[in-house]
């Protein structure tokens, strides 16, 4: 009896050993994951005259499936762009970095963003799964004209704010990608004047939800832009995201979250 229980130590031990060298195993992989795709986004914001720019993502897991982007084109222009993946974790990150190189691939061909968006639709289209999708904001910022060209993909509307107080959403554009083969995106271009400041923004910042289950939502994140609009774009974008953990007051993030802002100097 003394033999076989120490039998079924051993035997239990080797099995508890193998068990914690696959857990170790698969941490080290879900680490090398989020360092790649930690990698895949940009490490600084683009230099523009006249222009401050910042860009953050904070998934909710050690990986995510939000995806923000700058992309020099030809003419001194800059493509802009936040995707939101369906889905968390390992699978949202692989599908994010198929998007990150769909649209790096149709920006370099120095296409208008509505065809950029229409052939990043087809592709994903027939390389996704059905129930997968992808909301996205994809622009282009001209500063040789201060203007801003886009087209929305079923993603949250951006928020434009003038000098004079004023904000436009950026609501012009169609249906979230990957879903139908085709469809007739459209774009629009706007004016960028001196002082205006652009927030885009994931789903991840107004879901974010509190002990009482009350989303932070859109009147809150309006709000703290307008109170800290004279701050730099990095500077604003902290202020967002320190406002929504405040808000949240402790409850574990369910989304990731993103922000990418653009301010004209005045």
């Amino acid at each position: 009896a003394i033999i076989a229980a120490q039998s079924a130590q051993v035997v239990e031990n080797a099995r508890l050993y193998e068990s914690e060298q696959t857990l170790l195993h698969m941490k080290e992989e879900i680490r090398l994951a989020a360092r790649i795709q930690s990698d895949l986004l940009p490490s600084t914001a683009p230099v523009i005259e006249g222009y401050d720019i910042a860009g953050k993502s904070a998934p909710a897991q050690v990986v995510g499936g939000d995806y923000f982007d700058f992309i020099p084109t030809e003419d001194h222009r800059m493509a802009i762009c936040l995707a939101d993946v369906s889905g968390k974790g390992l699978p949202a990150s692989l599908l994010m970095a198929n998007v990150q190189a769909t649209l790096r691939g149709q920006t370099l061909l120095n296409v208008s963003p509505r065809t950029c968006v229409q052939r990043a639709n087809k592709l994903l289209y027939l390389s996704t799964s059905p129930e997968k999708f992808v909301t996205l904001f994809y622009a282009i910022l001209d500063p040789k004209r201060n203007q801003l060209s886009f087209s929305n993909a079923g993603h949250d509307n951006p928020f434009l704010l003038s000098m004079d107080g004023r904000v436009q959403r950026l609501r012009t554009g169609g249906v979230v990608l990957s879903i139908l083969e085709e469809f007739p995106y459209e774009e629009e271009t706007v004016g960028f004047g001196p002082g205006d400041i652009l927030v885009i923004y994931s789903d991840g910042i107004t879901e974010a939800a509190n002990t009482s289950e009350v989303q932070f939502g859109e009147e809150r994140l309006a709000k703290v832009i307008q109170d800290h609009r004279e701050e730099t774009a990095a500077g604003l974008m902290e202020c967002i995201l320190k406002e929504v953990k405040a808000f949240a007051g402790g409850m574990a993030q369910a989304d990731d979250m993103t922000l990418v802002i653009v301010k004209r100097k005045s």
